[in-house]
């Protein structure tokens, strides 16, 4: 059989049954057997090479796709993502100035409408406003013309000597507590170099003597010796307390009631109403803007931008399609001549012997003589492998 030069021979020569041999003419082939047998595992080789070429250029380029798509994502990604967050800060921008409007328009309503409750509170109690300026100077007459301290008319003197009110004895309880354990403890902890018994004794004693005294002196001072007077001042109190129960009552009730229509806040709704009712406007255009955006806009800009990827995703794509059809072919080359080296030389002449090296040692047998035939030869090298490793 004639020595083959190429690929393309060769499959051809494999497809056809070319090399299809028996085992005895195999065994009994010389040089021209060894070198054909050769020249498969030569050819096997090319193909396996190419193969893995192209298997490797497939997997390369198969990562550019993948490089490629990943970019046009990202692309897409980020540009909608800012493209729309562009759209939500202009209207953003514009709703801020528009409710800021309608908070500053509140404002003035606000500060407008308790403007006039307050005209309105001042109007409706200033009779017992005057009432109570006119109970004041009447105290004060008395205690002028009996020559009593400016004291006499306050809240603690009439709750410790005069107690009428819950709020009084509440004072007088709080007083108690200062004589009875403040000032004492203060004398004994801060002022005393010791801390003793007999020390802290003498403290509460001179706190409840001194503070007796002087609440003794002060009654007697003023109470006990204008009785009259003081029985008079705490009547006026007293009117002065219910005008101002009075006057917090109709505070309250101004303050509760709903009906505004007398405060003149008419200009300002309307004002209010316009506002609000741009800012919804403008809500409502946003909605519309990105709802245009979500199933139009996006369209158009996913399609821009494909557009300038599809010329190299296409190359790429054609160029994967080219070399997968090509690592298919040669894979099918390399199985073929796999399964023909296998079914035909592997069987007779041994799956260890078929290497380029061994080969090689068989023809040089041959060549040198020592053999005859391509059996001839195998039983050769054996025997003189066997004497090699007896040697060892």
């Amino acid at each position: 059989m004639k020595a083959r030069t190429n690929v393309n021979g060769t499959l051809e020569k494999l497809y056809n049954g070319g090399f299809t041999m028996d085992g005895n003419s195999l065994l009994s082939g010389g040089v021209e057997t060894l070198q054909e047998i050769k020249e498969c595992l030569l050819e096997l080789q090319g193909f396996q090479t190419q193969y893995d070429s192209l298997t490797a250029q497939e997997e390369k380029v198969k990562k550019e796709i993948q490089s490629v798509e990943k970019a046009l994502s990202e692309e897409i990604t980020s540009t909608l993502k800012k493209r729309r967050q562009e759209i939500e800060d202009t209207f953003d921008k514009q709703i801020h100035k528009s409710q800021a409007k309608v908070k500053k328009a509140k404002d003035k309503r606000d500060k407008h409408k308790n403007s006039k409750i307050s005209e309105r509170i001042q109007a409706e109690t200033t009779y017992l406003r005057e009432d109570n300026n006119r109970l004041t100077l009447e105290i004060k007459t008395l205690l002028k013309q009996k020559r009593l301290p400016s004291f006499c008319n306050t809240r603690v003197f009439y709750a410790l000597y005069l107690p009428k009110y819950f709020g009084d004895f509440l004072i007088i309880l709080l007083t108690l507590l200062l004589a009875l354990f403040v000032i004492p403890c203060g004398i004994y902890f801060f002022v005393l170099p010791e801390e003793k018994t007999l020390y802290l004794i003498l403290s509460y004693v001179f706190s409840i003597l001194v503070i007796g005294i002087i609440y003794v002196l002060i009654g007697n001072f003023t109470k006990e010796k204008n009785p009259e007077v003081m029985n008079q001042i705490k009547g006026l109190r007293s009117e002065m307390m219910k005008n101002k129960k009075k006057m917090s009552a109709i505070k309250k009730s101004i303050m509760k009631d709903s009906d505004e229509s007398s405060y003149g806040l008419e200009n300002f709704d309307t004002e209010i109403a316009k506002l609000e009712k741009k800012s919804d406007e403008i809500v409502e255009q946003k909605k519309s803007a990105l709802l245009t955006f979500d199933n139009t806009t996006n369209l158009i800009i996913t399609s821009e931008i494909k557009s300038r990827y599809e010329e190299k995703l296409n190359r790429l794509q054609s160029e994967h399609d080219d070399i997968c059809a090509k690592s298919s072919q040669m894979e099918d080359k390399v199985k073929a001549l796999t399964l023909k080296i296998a079914s035909e030389y592997e069987p007779i002449l041994g799956k260890d012997l078929m290497t380029l090296d061994r080969l090689d040692a068989l023809t040089n047998i041959l060549k040198a003589g020592n053999a005859q035939t391509v059996s001839e030869a195998i039983a050769f090298y054996r025997q003189n492998m066997n004497t090699e490793v007896m040697k060892l």
